[in-house]
């Protein structure tokens, strides 16, 4: 069902933007005129990341931790919110994000998985109208990978820590830090009505985003209460992502001399 609904929200965005490239509103002189733009918008996003750090989720199906009968979902929901200031076509603004797995089991408990982070984001756009318009991003910061493991079984410890299990019927939360990066292609199309010969524009704007995170442990694992060992690094990952933005901005034509 998510497959398809995402499916779904990407054809829509594929007309959206055959649309805004057509002729709207007519004076397409007063268009060719503008040579740049500055404004501003921000925007909420949505979509699917795709995750599978192979040494973490190696240790997970191990006999001592989840066991074999341990299946990793490496499709996840991708959401958050950005906001970005444009200056003669330079972005630069920023935002943050989660990235959330459904809970995975096995037969001997659930494991929980996310990842959230925030971060500092410039860009270019490269192709600009009134109505449409598409950049190059790329970003840094910080985030912190999660997992949680609950034990259902009667009698079994979870060695997920070697030297703290995780109790039956017990429940922990992990923690990891990360460096941040971000490299994306965004494509943004003004779905309100506008004056095209007019200098100043805006309304509401939907887009499709296209990018990736990148990932650099630079922390041991954290649960509540300080730093435990025995558990194996999951090193540096790359999350791949498809996101539907929903916002509203605010531009103006730069004519020429």
């Amino acid at each position: 069902m998510k497959n398809r609904f995402y499916a779904l929200l990407f054809l829509v965005m594929c007309g959206v933007q055959s649309y805004a490239q057509s002729p709207q509103d007519s004076s397409p002189a007063q268009t060719a005129k503008a040579t740049d733009f500055s404004g501003g918008y921000g925007h909420f996003f949505t979509g699917v990341g795709w995750i599978e750090p192979s040494d973490l989720v190696s240790h997970l199906q191990g006999s001592a931790v989840m066991g074999a009968t341990f299946a990793w979902d490496k499709v996840a929901i991708n959401t958050g919110f950005e906001g970005f200031a444009e200056i003669h076509r330079l972005l630069v603004g920023g935002g943050g994000f989660g990235l959330i797995t459904q809970n995975m089991e096995s037969d001997k408990g659930v494991v929980r998985f996310g990842f959230g982070g925030g971060y500092a984001k410039i860009g270019y756009v490269v192709y600009q109208q009134p109505r449409y318009f598409a950049s190059l991003m790329a970003g840094f910061g910080g985030g912190a990978m999660y997992v949680g493991i609950e034990n259902t079984s009667d009698q079994t410890p979870i060695y997920f820590s070697s030297n703290a299990p995780v109790l039956p019927h017990g429940d922990e939360d992990y923690f990891r830090g990360y460096l941040l990066y971000d490299l994306a292609i965004n494509n943004k199309f003004i779905a309100t009505r506008i004056n095209q010969s007019s200098r100043k524009f805006g309304g509401l704007m939907f887009g499709l985003d296209a990018g990736a995170s990148i990932g650099i442990p630079v922390d041991t694992w954290r649960d509540d209460y300080g730093k435990v060992t025995g558990i194996p690094s999951p090193g540096t990952f790359v999350s791949p992502y498809l996101r539907l933005t929903i916002g509203g901005g605010g531009f103006r034509k730069h004519m020429p001399y």
